[in-house]
């Protein structure tokens, strides 16, 4: 099966700049363990909640179910269990887009409940801070023994690439890139020229990128997309349409914006 058999290119649907949107752990059982993930989380990170910042569990119908809401720093976070899978089939959708993950669909269709994390920062955190932590929580959860896969940034990542992504990049201290953009791949004639596109830079308050129909290999398109998203948000750089982009002074790539082709809303087109 070929790069690019599994995937057909569909145009991935965002929501507008404005946060870093909760992300789910899949789970092949209904079982969340709160003291193990807040002991993962010190241990991962270093980042300690104290007693009185820990809240458990909530009252539903159906009994309690276990759930984690503190405070860290300024920061409200809410880590709880959901007894059912992703509604509306989204995460099932999502992870046929990882070409680089097999068995995304087959691990996706049989997961039974899932974990949502999501951060709630004050006005004057960055969405950049937001993201950091929210990459440590997940990367954390996802050591739960039941957890099989993360729903997050329009697709389903494989739990050691998600966990081994965090720790690389900001135990390095570089932005989680990977965990928080998706990089997908296509092919308009079969596997003969190469597109492109990002898929998440939007909550972060930046445009998403599309490479249209490149000769580079797809390697090439994925660490060139990598390069460039990695740089706008490290140095909260913008690109303008028109202006020119490169990684040396000979390289002068040609910067476009205009309607997305695989992402809804209005996309930066870089011609590689």
């Amino acid at each position: 099966m070929g790069l690019f058999d599994r995937f057909k290119k569909e145009k991935k649907s965002k929501e507008e700049p404005g946060g870093v949107l909760p992300s789910f752990v899949l789970l092949d059982e209904v079982a969340f363990d709160v003291d193990a993930f807040v002991k993962d989380l010190y241990d991962d990170w270093g980042i300690e909640i104290p007693a009185d910042q820990i809240k458990k569990a909530t009252e539903k119908a159906d009994g309690d179910l276990p759930m984690l809401v503190a405070t860290l720093g300024n920061a409200t976070i809410a880590v709880s269990l959901m007894p059912a899978p992703v509604p509306d089939g989204e995460a099932v959708g999502n992870a046929k887009t990882n070409f680089r993950w097999p068995e995304a669909v087959a691990v996706t269709e049989c997961h039974k409940a899932c974990i949502l994390v999501a951060v709630l920062p004050p006005e004057e955190q960055s969405l950049k801070e937001t993201a950091v932590l929210h990459a440590k929580l997940c990367a954390s959860v996802l050591k739960q023994p039941h957890a099989t896969a993360i729903n997050t940034a329009g697709t389903v990542f494989d739990p050691a690439f998600y966990i081994d992504s965090a720790e690389q990049y900001v135990k390095e201290g570089k932005f989680p890139i990977l965990n928080h953009i998706f990089f997908g791949l296509y092919s308009n004639d079969g596997g003969g020229m190469v597109s492109g596109y990002t898929y998440g830079l939007g909550n972060l308050g930046k445009k998403d990128i599309e490479i249209l129909d490149s000769n580079h290999s797809p390697d090439e398109v994925l660490d060139f997309m990598t390069d460039i998203a990695l740089y706008i948000l490290e140095y909260d750089a913008i690109l303008k349409h028109g202006e020119t982009i490169g990684f040396s002074t000979e390289q002068k790539l040609a910067i476009t914006e205009s309607a997305g082709i695989a992402v809804d809303g209005r996309s930066l087109k870089i011609e590689f």
